[in-house]
């Protein structure tokens, strides 16, 4: 036992362990006596005249335990007393008085007599605070506790109240504890989660100062009702397209002057652009334009395929399709150069254009037929539009010059002679198709017949009636017969001229039988000939567009491998431009849709409109020296093969989808 003969705190505390029993084989801590706290009653401090370190015991064994340490202090509290056996701090049980120690950063403890976990009272709490600072080292830490239960310590009147310097109040006290939790509990986590908390927490800090205050911000309110009334409390925005960029420094001369040009572009544009849609003078009115809209949305089939050419229908169709205002800017303007070089008597001459001044300038049906081709597919009739006065005086002068069998090949005594024949035809059966003006059935049934009674036995068209075909030649005569064939007026075209054609395309459609095309589907790549070896881009485009009107599908596996081959090895390139050849692959890819036609579109669009000639002596126009055939045909055989190229986006309605309009 403590052999400390003068300390009454020691004596106390042996007494104590003197009245309890030697627990060695027995069952159950529960069986042991209980001892009234009230034999621990001593001195609340020890006597004054020894101190701490005298106060040392030797190793005693008593009631089968062993005892070292020293033993400093005593403090009787309200709540208990709590003393401090070697350097570890404790107090009596509150159910069976037993000495149990204290785990100092929990202030809890475990009877070891009768497992009651007790939470120490306030006064207690205080004094192991004041006996914790004599202890150089914390005591072990005991086992986790059962779940404890905090049960009232009696409160008597023999316990003085000790009062701390440090922590006056509850609430001090429980500040300063939770501060000292905080930290040990800190010290004994891992580094891990200690760093994950660290970091969370300046994530909220973050989050609190950027996020913006909802007070502040705007906040718009969507209806989809329709209603043309103003709804008390809204607020109009009336946003200005023209309105200049606004900048915090202003910008340097340059780019001033860069982007005072990109406005006046923009501004020109428009204007040219809004001339197409203006006629001031109209010699029949419009159709009305819910019927319009209706063939145009909602009806299928070659009948109504020009339905979109409406001025009314435009800008929402280009602007759907992929066009901008600098390409119908690009048709205006392209529009009015043609106008301005028609001859005198209403006619057009490839060789001598730049003549048109001159009575005697001699015009040819190749020319005329070319430059009408996009009047009317910018919507321009004899009846309606801009130019309605140069598409009168042209049409005029195709009929004057037709022969009483239909041949339209007037002043073309070169291989051109049925180009020339097929294109006239088509502007024939446009005209009789857009305004159902029966002066043009005539000649167009009459051109219609000439092309059937021109097919060669195996389906095809050349330079002359009757001769073996090619497919250049063939698409131009096949366009003629679709339009006449879908253009609800009632001209006759015979199937089977059609299925010649057809048969025709075949040929020069058929598999390779070597080199690298030898894989090739037969009817996806085409030959300018049956006899040809290798396919061509240009003839794959035409005769794949034939292939359309007849009645092809678009999941067709040959046409679907004859648009990839096309985007593969004949994109749009600056290096080498072919305006006959985009003329028709860009139908085919208008056509077909899809990935396929915004491509093409992207790689063509902008290229033809940057290539038009803006001032010099041919403003409007694109120079034929720039393109492969362009010195054989001239300037306007490029001009018009080009602005018919930009208003692919509604010459024809689309034959595999139904167009959508507001």
């Amino acid at each position: 036992m403590l052999d400390n003969r003068d300390d009454p705190i020691s004596d106390a505390i042996n007494d104590l362990f003197e009245r309890l029993p030697d627990t060695a084989g027995q069952s159950s801590m529960h069986q042991l006596p209980k001892i009234p706290l009230s034999g621990l009653g001593s001195p609340l401090n020890a006597p004054t005249d020894q101190s701490a370190d005298d106060v040392e015991t030797a190793g005693q064994t008593k009631s089968g335990r062993v005892f070292k340490g020293r033993l400093t202090q005593l403090i009787e509290t309200q709540d208990g007393p709590v003393w401090i056996q070697g350097n570890v701090v404790m107090c009596g049980c509150p159910d069976c008085e037993a000495p149990i120690s204290v785990r100092l950063w929990l202030m809890i403890a475990d009877c070891w007599n009768c497992q009651t976990a007790i939470e120490l009272g306030y006064e207690q709490r205080r004094a192991v605070e004041q006996l914790a600072r004599q202890i150089e080292q914390p005591g072990p830490i005991t086992p986790a506790p059962t779940p404890r239960v905090n049960y009232p310590l009696p409160v008597t009147d023999d316990y003085a109240h000790i009062q701390s310097p440090e922590l006056e109040t509850q609430q001090d006290y429980s500040r300063a504890r939770l501060v000292d939790i905080l930290r040990k509990s800190m010290n004994t986590l891992p580094a891990w989660l200690v760093s994950m908390l660290v970091h969370l927490a300046l994530l909220l800090i973050l989050a609190l100062i950027l996020l913006p205050n909802s007070d502040i911000m705007n906040s718009i309110t969507i209806s989809t009702a329709v209603n043309p009334e103003d709804i008390e409390g809204g607020v109009r925005f009336n946003y200005l397209e023209d309105d200049p960029l606004e900048y915090d420094s202003p910008l340097p001369p340059k780019w001033r002057e860069i982007q005072s040009e990109l406005r006046e572009v923009r501004i020109r544009a428009d204007q040219d652009a809004r001339e197409l849609l203006i006629d001031p003078d109209p010699v029949t009115p419009l159709p009305p334009l819910e019927k319009v809209k209706e063939n145009a949305t909602s009806r299928t089939g070659p009948a109504y395929a020009i339905s979109s050419r409406d001025p009314r229908l435009r800008n929402e169709i280009v602007r759907r399709e992929g066009g901008t205002t600098l390409t119908e800017a690009a048709v205006s303007r392209g529009l009015k150069w043609l106008a301005s070089v028609q001859n005198q008597d209403g006619s057009w001459s490839l060789a001598k254009y730049w003549n048109y001044d001159d009575p005697r300038n001699r015009g040819d049906c190749a020319a005329t037929s070319l430059a009408l081709l996009p009047f009317l597919g910018a919507g321009q009739t004899h009846e309606h539009g801009r130019y309605k006065q140069t598409v009168t005086r042209g049409l005029k002068w195709l009929i004057e010059h037709q022969k009483e069998n239909g041949d339209l090949r007037y002043g073309i005594q070169s291989e051109a002679g049925m180009y020339a024949h097929g294109q006239a035809s088509i502007v024939l059966v446009e005209a009789l198709s857009m305004t159902g003006d029966e002066r043009f059935r005539e000649p167009a049934q009459k051109a219609i017949d000439f092309i059937q009674n021109a097919q060669h036995k195996h389906g095809g068209w050349r330079y002359r009636p009757g001769q073996p075909g090619d497919t250049s030649v063939v698409g131009w005569q096949l366009m003629a017969l679709q339009s006449a064939r879908g253009s609800n007026t009632g001209l006759q075209v015979d199937d089977s001229t059609l299925k010649l054609s057809d048969y025709f395309l075949d040929m020069v459609g058929r598999s390779y039988t070597s080199g690298r095309y030898r894989r090739v589907p037969s009817g996806a790549l085409y030959r300018y000939l049956p006899t040809d070896g290798t396919p061509r881009a240009t003839m794959t485009a035409e005769a794949m567009l034939c292939r359309m009107y007849l009645g092809w599908r678009r999941d067709d596996l040959r046409m679907m491998y004859a648009v990839n081959w096309l985007l593969k090895n004949a994109l749009p390139d600056e290096d080498e431009m072919n305006l006959y050849y985009y003329y028709y692959a860009t139908q085919v890819m208008h056509h077909y849709g899809g990935k396929a036609w915004t491509t093409w579109n992207k790689h063509l669009r902008d290229l033809l409109v940057v290539k038009q000639e803006r001032g010099g002596k041919y403003p409007g126009s694109w120079n034929p020296k720039e393109y492969r055939w362009g010195r054989q045909g001239g300037r306007i055989y490029v001009t018009a093969l080009a602005v018919c190229t930009l208003e692919v986006y509604y010459r024809h309605l689309p034959i595999f989808k139904q167009l959508e309009l507001d």
